[in-house]
């Protein structure tokens, strides 16, 4: 299914993004992507925790991971930049079609998603029910609001990732099975429990692993990471990264 063309993608191309090397096909640029990805996410996992789990963390993970692909001089160097006039988008899942949330509103949605999470403390000291329940809440709302272009998927899995580990619950993505994944996540865009049930069947040590066995698991998520982009579907309407 061709995407839809808008100022971020090549004319007349069905929505294939800008780039800094002039790949005019989704395969090419996906491979690139995925391949920086790759790079970039070993040296995401060398830098200490963050303070603060909000939505600057977001857009540094977004620019770290894509920062040397997306964009052009065109349109401007946009990896950790919220989209603007992009094309409508829209979550594919089971044969329907979720749209993500307006651009007009991404402004306060982006305040309340991360002000609550703030709030109660980037969900350090909860019990493993209790945090999943609220990470999955928290995961299914940044999925509505879709602040980046394209390359969602790969951030908003890393930002989870470093989150689970902060917290003390590190998620064990070698046992994620990645289409159960995207099918829960899209779906806590309404009903976040499907996903916190899952989840929860899936964590490293809650007790208090070592440090070591998290972040192998840690390095384990960049494959999730690109597995799921592998099944998105391309484009601005449809696109999903």
């Amino acid at each position: 299914m061709p995407g839809a063309d808008d100022r971020y993608t090549y004319p007349g191309s069905g929505g294939v993004l800008r780039n800094q090397f002039g790949l005019a096909t989704e395969a090419e640029l996906d491979e690139a992507m995925n391949d920086f990805a790759t790079f970039n996410w070993a040296a995401l996992l060398r830098e200490p925790l963050p303070a603060k789990f909000d939505l600057a963390y977001l857009r540094h993970i977004h620019r770290t991971l894509l920062g040397q692909v997306v964009g052009d001089s065109q349109v401007g160097l946009w990896a950790g930049e919220l989209r603007l006039n992009a094309a409508p988008m829209a979550a594919i899942g089971e044969g329907t079609a979720v749209p993500y949330g307006r651009e007009e509103y991404m402004a306060a949605g982006l305040e309340d998603c991360f002000g609550s999470l703030s709030a109660k403390n980037q969900l350090v000291g909860l019990q493993a029910a209790e945090f999943f329940e609220e990470l999955a809440e928290f995961w299914g709302y940044l999925t509505m609001i879709h602040p980046f272009r394209d390359g969602n998927t790969r951030s908003q899995t890393a930002f989870i990732d470093r989150l689970a580990l902060n917290a003390g619950h590190p998620i064990a993505w070698a046992g994620i099975d990645v289409d159960l994944l995207r099918h829960y996540r899209l779906a806590a865009m309404s009903n976040s429990t499907p996903l916190a049930n899952y989840l929860s069947e899936h964590v490293v040590d809650p007790v208090g692993g070592s440090g070591a066995a998290a972040e192998d698991h840690s390095r384990i998520a960049l494959q999730m990471i690109l597995d799921l982009i592998s099944q998105d579907e391309p484009g601005g309407e449809s696109g999903e990264g």
